[in-house]
């Protein structure tokens, strides 16, 4: 390995430092509630709701592998191929840092799903956007009316709540969404335009070609199709949802109505923070905040927010594991070794070339 190699890794690893904080602080804060004694007591209140789970996160991943498939229908993916391939990388995203299954995904598993993979990197941005503009509806539509704890901050001499922060947010993510849907040739000029102007910067020309990628991933869709993937995305969250409403039943724990919807919500938009893999320590902490505004005690809320990521995180894990090594088995000797497969993924997103 030359000095350059050691010094870009080096500094990759050293990339890792603030999320292993930020997951650090955010589980202390959780597992500082989270009692002995607590642990002790917990009890399968309602087997029933075990049942419920498992629907309900096969009819989840079912749904995000069906909306994938659909949007990779003009390269004719196979509906088990696409589902396999969305389960290992978030298999790969709960145990390797970098996010290493999102590029496993787009550069190493196209062929997978007889795509190249500028075209499958477009459509993992169109699915990262339809999911945080559907959780900030979800997160605004479950906060309305909620006996809400969550701190105020003044701004400027104006108390500014949640709600109102979150409504804000909501109305940018809606116009912003509604523009790529609905709007995309006009918002596909200004972009060029933009780029155009100030694309001598790598970071800014970059982003152009992200955009682009996005642009055309859109204007392949039919406007009936923009709608189905909408409503394809509340269905997907509506099933998470349930997931975290399961979990709270199981044990028994007791919070307001709003609080698993919420703490869905919450929880999942905490990816969007740098952490340790798989969002450990910013979910829980997000999951908690949730059920203690609703009113459950900070050892249940503790405890249940630790619950449902293990809950979840094993069940991905280990399906999209066993998908995996399934399918490598099956591969036999064409599959190459995990590592080489491994090393050969950028962890610098770089566009991929279109062929």
């Amino acid at each position: 390995m030359s000095q350059n190699e050691k010094v870009s890794t080096a500094r990759k690893y050293w990339k890792l430092i603030p999320g292993f904080a930020i997951s650090a602080y955010f589980l202390w804060r959780v597992l500082r509630d989270l009692k002995v004694d607590r642990l002790r007591e917990m009890r399968l209140s309602h087997p029933v709701w075990i049942g419920v789970f498992v629907a309900f996160i096969v009819c989840d991943y079912a749904l995000r592998g069906y909306r994938w498939w659909y949007m990779l229908r003009p390269v004719k993916a196979s509906y088990r191929a696409c589902v396999r391939v969305l389960l290992t990388s978030l298999a790969a995203n709960n145990i390797l840092p970098f996010r290493i299954g999102d590029f496993m995904r787009i550069f190493a598993y196209a062929p997978d799903v007889n795509a190249p993979s500028s075209t499958v990197l477009s459509t993992v941005l169109l699915e990262r956007l339809l999911d945080i503009f559907m959780l900030f509806t979800f997160f605004v539509v479950e906060l309305q009316g909620a006996d809400s704890r969550f701190p105020q901050h003044t701004i400027y001499g104006h108390s500014l709540g949640v709600q109102e922060l979150a409504i804000v947010l909501l109305m940018v993510a809606a116009v912003g969404l509604g523009a790529l849907l609905f709007g995309t040739r006009l918002l596909q000029r200004i972009t060029h335009g933009l780029v155009a102007r100030f694309g001598q910067h790598p970071r800014t020309k970059k982003l152009g070609e992200w955009a682009s990628l996005l642009f055309d991933a859109v204007l392949h869709l039919t406007f009936v199709d923009r709608i189905w993937l909408v409503l394809i995305t509340s269905a997907v969250w509506f099933c998470e949802s349930v997931l975290f409403i399961s979990a709270a039943k199981m044990v028994g724990i007791e919070s307001g109505v709003r609080g698993p919807w919420l703490a869905a919500s919450l929880s999942n938009l905490s990816f969007m923070l740098p952490s340790a893999p798989g969002g450990i320590g910013p979910f829980e902490g997000s999951a908690k905040l949730a059920m203690q505004s609703q009113g459950a005690m900070a050892d249940d809320a503790a405890l249940f927010a630790v619950l449902v990521h293990v809950l979840i995180w094993f069940a991905i894990t280990a399906v999209g594991g066993i998908g995996f090594l399934v399918h490598r088995a099956a591969r036999g000797a064409m599959s190459k070794p995990l590592t080489e497969e491994l090393a050969a993924v950028p962890v610098d997103l770089e566009v991929p070339e279109t062929h």
